[in-house]
């Protein structure tokens, strides 16, 4: 694995990116980074939280669009992602934090997809009580993006 992470590391994009000191370099895909995580962890925490109970006034159904901003971060954070990776990837591979963040992601997903299907199929019926594995998944979603959140800053931090 090392000789693939250390390619990684040697190509054109990754030394141009990590080696660069102007704003289009680390900076950038570093703040791009964040504001994707914004736009994931932030509708995925919104749609959660209202499937469980906060926000009742609102019909679930008025979350939809959310769906929107979720999968334009997540495709921003796959691309600035992978670019973070590639720049360390002889550390990053090797960290067991990125790989727990992996699968809080891949959980986060699954568990969101669960509360997605709840709201798509909303009957905007108020006082309507949504079965308990939907709660279930509603919980679990924040708990997984809260993990990736804290895996992801504490690859920074862990060997």
């Amino acid at each position: 694995m090392l000789g693939f992470f250390t390619w990684l590391e040697d190509l054109p994009l990754s030394t141009a990116i990590a080696g660069s000191s102007e704003l289009y370099g680390f900076a950038l895909v570093l703040v791009l980074h964040t504001i994707g995580i914004a736009l994931t962890a932030g509708p995925a925490a919104v749609m959660s939280l209202r499937v469980l109970g906060v926000g009742k006034p609102l019909p679930l159904a008025s979350l939809r669009s959310l769906f929107t901003c979720f999968w334009i971060g997540f495709i921003g954070n796959a691309i600035t992602g992978t670019l973070l990776f590639m720049m360390a990837a002889t550390r990053t591979g090797y960290n067991l934090m990125y790989y727990a963040k992996l699968v809080c992601l891949a959980f986060g997903v699954l568990t969101l997809r669960r509360v997605q299907l709840a709201i798509e199929t909303d009957s905007d019926r108020p006082g309507r009580m949504l079965p308990s594995h939907i709660t279930a998944a509603a919980v679990l979603c924040l708990v997984f993006w809260a993990g990736v959140i804290t895996t992801g800053r504490l690859i920074a931090y862990t060997k």
